[in-house]
């Protein structure tokens, strides 16, 4: 994989792994097909995939927050109809609705959508 998606991935991968939600098989894939992005597909067990891509000149804080959220896309997905699907979910607000990932002060972070409370640094969860 990419390099510069690699490191973007591990943080979000990290929090995956720390709530108990198997990571998706993670393949290198240039489907994006544009040197200024980096991109892989997330595959699931049952063989659906989805892209994740990163823009390699955007900070890395950015660059965390944007995996973080098509990751959150894929596992949403994954535990539609098997396990609550607000992952993660927000402490503040656990039966309404999942964190936000954003880049906040040159750090990725979770926050509530509701009232954007910090609540961790991506991959802290």
């Amino acid at each position: 994989m990419d390099e510069v998606l690699r490191q973007a991935m591990e943080p979000v991968l990290r929090d995956l792994r720390g709530a108990g939600v198997a990571p998706p098989r993670v393949e290198d894939d240039d489907w994006t097909d544009d040197a200024d992005c980096a991109s892989a597909m997330l595959w699931s067990p049952d063989g659906s995939g989805r892209g994740v891509y990163v823009s390699r000149p955007v900070p890395e804080c950015e660059r965390v927050a944007a995996v973080a959220d098509q990751v959150q896309e894929w596992v949403i997905e994954e535990l539609w109809g098997q396990a609550p699907t607000n992952w993660p979910p927000c402490p503040r607000h656990p039966d309404h609705h999942p964190l936000r990932a954003v880049p906040r002060e040159g750090a990725a972070v979770w926050e509530c959508p509701a009232d954007e409370t910090l609540i961790s640094p991506i991959g802290a969860l």
